[in-house]
């Protein structure tokens, strides 16, 4: 298990790094992650896997661990599959619009993004714009990503309906088994980051590939010290029935 975690996160830390092309800040929001989780209803692989999907996006560096954390809490409110909010998003930075396509994703996963634009648009602009206006200013692209940003900002601030919903959903069972997991996940990494650890693993998988490299060596060694082995026993013998 120490081997298995510690690879594990290994490799999602270089991994990430190579994604943002930031070794150090790719460490730094690792961390971030382990502490996160243990609040959250998610494992930490899974929100390593959210936040490498939004930076395959483009999202900016800065802005992924805040980001992967506010769609998370809105994953976790709806119930809806995390991956199929990171798409929607993903692809409304790539465009920099809003499409209907989008929109259609977001609305089957139960946000009423136009009512919410209706709403938002009409604060902004200090005159009323309906839910028609709105699929007008979509078919035209006139609905920015800022202005989508936006709307996931309010969802997800003091107040909105998805405030902090990794954190009350911690509390339940189901959560508190997960942070249970990712609890027992870090103490292998931290185990397996050890003096110690690290370089009894290491010698360890040293020897055996050695062993694996060189089996043929091996096995006509063991062959050979087998047959002698053998052939000392039946002399042995012989000698003490010839004796007796």
């Amino acid at each position: 298990n120490i081997r298995d975690v510690t690879a594990e996160f290994e490799l999602q830390r270089v991994s990430l790094g190579a994604l943002i092309q930031d070794a150090e800040r790719a460490n730094q929001l690792f961390d971030q992650i382990k502490v996160a989780a243990v609040k959250s209803p998610y494992e930490i692989k899974d929100l390593v896997k959210y936040t490498k999907q939004l930076a395959a996006y483009k999202i900016e560096t800065e802005e992924l661990f805040d980001t992967m954390m506010r769609l998370s809490d809105i994953s976790a409110g709806l119930g809806a599959d995390m991956s199929r909010i990171v798409l929607a998003y993903g692809q409304i930075k790539g465009a920099g619009v809003l499409k209907g396509t989008e929109l259609r994703q977001i609305t089957e996963l139960g946000i009423p993004m136009v009512d919410l634009l209706a709403k938002k648009l009409t604060d902004l602009r200090g005159e009323l714009v309906t839910t028609g206006d709105v699929f007008k200013l979509i078919s035209e692209k006139a609905i920015s990503f800022s202005t989508v940003k936006e709307i996931f900002d309010d969802m997800t601030n003091a107040g909105g309906m998805f405030y902090k919903m990794q954190e009350k959903q911690a509390e339940t069972l189901a959560g508190r088994w997960s942070n249970l997991k990712d609890s027992i996940s870090i103490m292998y990494e931290e185990m397996g980051n050890t003096k110690v650890a690290s370089v009894a693993m290491d010698v360890i998988i040293k020897t055996l590939k050695s062993l694996a490299d060189n089996w043929k060596t091996v096995y006509d060694l063991v062959a050979g010290a087998t047959y002698g082995l053998v052939t000392y026993v039946v002399v042995t013998k012989a000698a003490t029935v010839a004796t007796t």
